[in-house]
């Protein structure tokens, strides 16, 4: 994929918030991307349940750099609005993660999607679970998180 992509926005009707970073991207397009995520959590009202999806399909980082920027900024979102990250269970030596709920904003589901079917289906087996689930179809991940109440 050439075309880069940071995006978010917040869907009222349906509760979900959209994120999607993909293309060939660097450190300045990860700054991009944080800020566009944090106007779109400030959109989200006060008090207000939601749901996250990550669309990262053709998500390439241009340097270990951009990785390392990009790899906490979902499971602090998570934290911070009352979702214990699954990505922690990944490590044999779990992060000190503190989970807060900012404004009353509390984070129900999250639905990760990413190109790579084999770290989708391990990431499955292996932290998947009935609030965060991961995905190579943004369609099917939205219809997931459509499904639950």
């Amino acid at each position: 994929m050439n075309t880069k992509v940071t995006e978010s926005r917040w869907d009222q009707s349906g509760k979900i918030l959209f994120t999607a970073l993909k293309g060939s991207v660097d450190e300045s397009d990860i700054s991009v991307w944080k800020n566009t995520l944090s106007t779109a959590v400030s959109l989200i009202p006060e008090n207000t349940e939601f749901k996250v999806l990550l669309d990262l399909n053709g998500f390439e980082p241009s340097s270990l750099s951009a990785h390392k920027a990009m790899r906490n900024v979902i499971p602090e979102l998570l934290a911070s609005h009352g979702l214990r990250p699954a990505f922690i269970d990944l490590f044999d030596e779990k992060p000190e993660m503190t989970i807060t709920c900012e404004e009353g904003k509390i984070c129900t589901a999250f639905a990760n999607v990413h190109h790579d079917e084999n770290k989708m289906a391990d990431y499955r087996k292996r932290i998947g679970g009935d609030r965060q689930q991961f995905f190579t179809d943004k369609d099917e991940a939205a219809q997931w998180l459509n499904r639950l109440t």
